[in-house]
């Protein structure tokens, strides 16, 4: 019987005559009985939990077999791994993306529009709150990326009129341009040796994104690999492959992640890690030792009015994948545009989002629980002694 209220089924000297007879074992059981009873009939009168229940006279709330309340939407539980969410950038105004970190983890290559309405490219200490500006030009550039040694920065600038393939010291000197001509470069990415770079044109025959490599020493030697856009070039020499997003040419088309080998020189066996028909897996970027790729989503109902909208698809997310295409994790939660994740030497994966209404980089560790352990099991050092894909 609930609290604070009485059964009207109790008679009135029931308390006193109770305390006067003798407690017999049937009694008891039967007082027992009684208990459970009108507990039962009682409580069924308090407010929205049992059937029958009415707020008035024309509204009635009942419940299914599973104790759900009609017209009541389940809601998913979703667990958020931020304990390990750190804000890098802090700006105010503008915005800062692109970013990539220095393979000893002290740096971070961004751009931003913070002073100027195009974007510049500027450093900063991992964990520090000055900002070193790299380039100052009335035009933009955009999509930094450290040279393996971190002596130099590659970056898409439209300084010339179209966009093309730039090199730059880590001190702002000496900045060279790569590529040339009417065609469009951008998203450079250098190969582990420092002497090549991988980046994506805009074909005026194809009409399609191209994936192109070019020398740094001698920039006239570029050769053609394959289509795509935002390639990426595996960090690790031992694994010798190149990660892309390229676009299906049937049903949702969608961008999906690629990766193709490079075996002397030729692209071969490009191969689907991550793909989905509900959302499109954009700007992969390599773990340090090349097992895992880090990858953005956009969903379809961002940018398409669909009648069936597909649930919790709702915002930019990152995720995480082995390079077999298992494991995916996702690391962010659609609260958020989140997007352009890159991986630092610290298993942390960076990237930009607008959670606190300015886009500025971010950084969030991925950890998977065992439960039988007493520390989290650290996703970025891979439980594999050799990589097996394709």
């Amino acid at each position: 019987m609930c609290a604070g209220e009485k059964s009207q089924m109790e008679p009135a000297n029931y308390p006193s005559r109770l305390m006067q007879s003798h407690w017999s074992a049937k009694t008891i059981a039967c007082l027992i009985g009684l208990v459970i009873f009108l507990g039962l009939t009682g409580c069924a009168g308090r407010q929205g939990f049992y059937p029958g229940h009415t707020n008035d006279a024309h509204n009635p709330i009942q419940t299914n077999l599973y104790g759900q309340l009609e017209g009541w939407q389940p809601v998913s539980f979703e667990a958020k791994p931020f304990a390990s969410l750190i804000q890098h950038s802090f700006t105010e105004e503008g915005g800062d993306y692109d970013p990539d970190t220095s393979s000893d983890g002290n740096w971070i290559v961004y751009s931003s529009l913070q002073h100027s309405p195009n974007p510049d490219l500027y450093l900063k200490r991992t964990h520090g709150a000055t900002v070193t500006r790299l380039t100052s030009d009335p035009a933009s550039e955009i999509q930094p990326c450290f040279s393996p040694l971190g002596d130099k920065v590659a970056y898409a600038s439209n300084r010339s009129g179209s966009w093309d393939i730039w090199v730059v010291g880590v001190d702002g000197t000496n900045p060279t341009r790569l590529t040339g001509g009417n065609t469009n470069c951008i998203h450079p990415s250098w190969s582990p040796d420092g002497k090549t770079i991988v980046y994506c044109a805009f074909g005026p025959r194809s009409s399609q994104w191209e994936l192109w490599t070019v020398s740094v020493e001698t920039p006239s030697i570029k050769k053609w690999i394959g289509y795509g856009v935002f390639p990426v070039w595996c960090p690790n020499p031992k694994i010798s492959k190149i990660a892309f997003q390229l676009a299906r040419y049937r049903g949702s088309q969608w961008f999906s992640v690629w990766t193709v080998d490079l075996v002397d020189g030729e692209a071969k066996f490009p191969t689907e890690i991550s793909s989905s028909v509900h959302h499109a897996c954009i700007c992969p970027a390599w773990a340090p030792d090349g097992t895992k790729l880090a990858y953005s989503t956009v969903s379809r109902s961002n940018y398409e009015k669909t009648k069936n909208p597909v649930p919790d698809t709702s915002g930019e997310d990152i995720w995480i994948v082995d390079l077999d295409g298992r494991n995916s994790l996702r690391l962010t939660n659609t609260d958020a545009s989140n997007f352009s994740p890159c991986w630092g030497p610290d298993g942390r994966v960076y990237f930009c989002s607008d959670r606190k209404s300015i886009d500025n980089i971010w950084s969030v560790k991925p950890y998977r629980v065992n439960f039988a352990a007493e520390q989290p099991v650290d996703l970025s050092k891979h439980p594999q002694t050799a990589v097996f894909a394709n």
